[in-house]
Formats: C-alpha cells, sequence, structure tokens
C-alpha cells in the first residue's frame, strides 16, 4: 500500500469534491444541513478552499482517495477543516496514518482544533483517540449539534 499526501493542485479540485461529496453524503441526508454540509459544497468555494487553506490530496497506490484541509489560525494553532476518504476506503486504518502524517507536516503547532457532529460516535471515537479533547458544543440546527475539540501538544 502506497500511502502519500502533497499538495493539492487545482486540477484535481474536481475529483476531490467528488469524493468528499460522495464521503458525507449520509450527514447530508441526515442532518438536512445545506449551508454548510461537505456535501452540498460548491467547485468554486472548493476551488477557494485549495487557494486559501494548507489543501492536501491524499493518495493511495497512486490514484486521489481523499483531502485534507487545514487552516491556520496563528502561528501555532492549526485547525483540521476536513478530512476525508472515499467511502471504500474507510475503516481501514488509513485515518489514522493520515492524521498522524498530517500533524508532523505541522511541528510548529502547539495546539490543533476540529469539530465533528456530536452523535458521530466512530469520529469522536477516532479523534479522542488521537488526543483530542472536547471543548464546546454548537448546536447547527434541530438535527444536528457539532462537538468541538482541542488537542494541545
Amino acid at each position: 500500500m502506497d500511502l502519500k499526501i502533497t499538495r493539492t493542485k487545482m486540477n484535481e479540485a474536481e475529483a476531490l469534491l467528488n469524493i468528499q461529496k460522495e464521503a458525507f453524503q449520509s450527514d447530508l441526508k441526515k442532518y438536512k444541513d445545506y449551508d454548510t454540509s461537505p456535501a452540498a459544497e460548491s467547485l468554486d468555494f472548493f476551488k477557494y478552499k485549495i487557494n486559501h487553506s494548507f489543501h492536501y490530496t491524499i493518495f493511495l497506490n497512486g490514484k486521489i482517495a481523499g483531502g485534507i484541509c487545514i487552516v491556520k489560525i496563528t502561528d501555532k494553532h492549526y485547525r483540521l477543516v476536513r478530512i476525508f476518504l472515499s467511502p471504500d476506503l474507510q475503516n481501514r486504518g488509513l485515518g489514522s496514518k493520515i492524521l498522524t502524517k498530517m500533524e508532523n507536516k505541522f511541528p510548529q503547532a502547539k495546539v490543533w482544533s476540529l469539530d465533528t457532529p456530536k452523535d458521530n460516535e466512530r469520529t469522536r471515537h477516532f479523534y479522542e483517540k488521537f488526543g483530542y479533547k472536547k471543548t464546546k458544543e454548537n448546536k447547527i440546527n434541530n438535527r444536528l449539534t457539532l462537538i468541538e475539540y482541542e488537542k494541545k501538544i
């Protein structure tokens, strides 16, 4: 298994957005959050993020498998906006390898933050396993509450 993570190139945007929509489609159906759901994101906004964040493409055996979006909050605080993999590649331990590689790419980061749906036990367990601690909750709508997480290094 050959795993590579490189800065996203603009010609990868469409393929990445399709994978992101596929990865978050069940959340969109469940939470009906058409304003902020990754599954409802436009190509223009996706391209904007490529240009205005640390956006990475995940390659598995030479094929685009997913992406990561990280934003610098301060010199020592970075936010994991999104990490996504094609649904057929999930639950194989790749997320752990990817998150470890990404955290190591930013040795200056002393604080990492992110959010994830409150009722998504799988992703909450994943981040908690990596040392992320719950800091607060944000109610988005009647169906969706996000848990804010932070990790201090």
